[in-house]
């Protein structure tokens, strides 16, 4: 599975929300923040949050624009996020 439709599976199952302390806000960061993961002013899942909270996420889909704009603007960033993304896989 690509690291992009990986991120959304965690988006959407809240399991960013569950992650610990840095983790979840890196996660926040390189997909949310940066636009990778685009939301849909939809309702999307709810999901249980790391504090037993159930939060109504928003629908989100990839921004496949977006992650090419990113990869001729800010190569560094999107290298990083690769090779964090493929340690974590292996």
């Amino acid at each position: 599975m690509d690291i992009y439709k990986k991120a959304l599976e965690t988006y959407n199952t809240g399991l960013f929300l569950k992650l610990e302390g840095s983790f979840g806000r890196q996660f926040v960061n390189n997909f949310i923040d940066s636009g990778i993961i685009k939301m849909i002013d939809k309702p999307g899942n709810k999901v249980i949050d790391g504090y037993g909270r159930e939060i109504q996420l928003k629908q989100a889909e990839i921004d496949n624009d977006r992650i090419d704009e990113l990869w001729l603007t800010d190569f560094e960033f999107m290298e990083q996020i690769e090779e964090v993304a493929y340690g974590l896989q292996n």
